[in-house]
């Protein structure tokens, strides 16, 4: 089986500036729009200009960052149409992903994995970021088992904007549960809960049916954000 970092992040080198930005990013501690100056990120992050360079390299190539010729990186403002399509292509592919689990049935070591996803989400998620992370560590691992570990890297270039928009809609609305029952993040591990379920009785329609749920969902979320944040989105 492949280990948790290979099914989150797959083979690629780790570049901890390029680590660190995209999760300042991701939280909009840096805001679309804002120009980025390649060697005061350098000195910020104490590290080398061409490791922050490679690093920007990779944020362009996944849509957070714009390069201008003679004017500098920008990063990209939420592009309401490419998180439509990003959600679309989920539904899609993780439809077909869960439908081939469900067929083939998992094994006891797979289903005890998805458990285990399942508890570290209740002990961890102090963060907007790292718990979108911890939410997509499901769907990751589904495709890893199913043996569609490529089809992560047709969602490496195209989910910047919806992955910025799920962390907005979580320190947004990620309330603890003493407050306003239940939570976004809450009701995310319900979900989790409830697909695992489904996968062990190998219901496809039942899996289905939330994962289309959850994508739609996110157009929802957009839709009330883009009323909070305006400055953050594009058109």
């Amino acid at each position: 089986m492949m280990d948790r970092g290979e099914i989150l992040e797959g083979a690629r080198p780790q570049n901890e500036a390029y680590e660190g930005l995209k999760h300042q990013i991701l939280s909009l501690d840096i805001e679309p729009g804002e120009m980025l100056s390649e060697s005061i990120l350098s000195s910020q992050m104490n590290v080398g200009r061409p490791l922050m360079r490679d690093a920007l390299a990779q944020l362009a190539e996944e849509g957070y960052v714009m390069v201008y010729p003679q004017k500098g990186t920008a990063v990209t403002m939420i592009d309401p149409e490419r998180v439509r399509q990003a959600v679309h292509t989920h539904i899609v592919l993780e439809q077909a992903v869960l439908a081939e689990a469900c067929q083939q049935g998992l094994t006891g070591a797979q289903l005890e994995y998805l458990e285990c996803i399942l508890e570290e989400q209740k002990r961890r998620g102090d963060d907007a970021v790292k718990r979108m992370i911890l939410e997509r560590q499901m769907s990751n691992a589904l495709a890893a088992f199913c043996g569609k570990k490529y089809m992560l890297d047709v969602f490496r270039t195209m989910d910047c904007d919806m992955l910025r928009v799920k962390c907005l809609h979580y320190n947004t609305f990620g309330f603890p549960a003493q407050m306003f029952p239940p939570s976004s993040w809450e009701y995310t591990q319900v979900e989790g809960r409830m697909l695992v379920d489904n996968l062990r009785r190998r219901d496809t329609d039942a899996a289905w049916l939330l994962c289309s749920n959850h994508f739609k969902m996110v157009l929802l979320h957009m839709d009330s954000l883009r009323g909070i944040y305006p400055q953050f989105f594009s058109g």
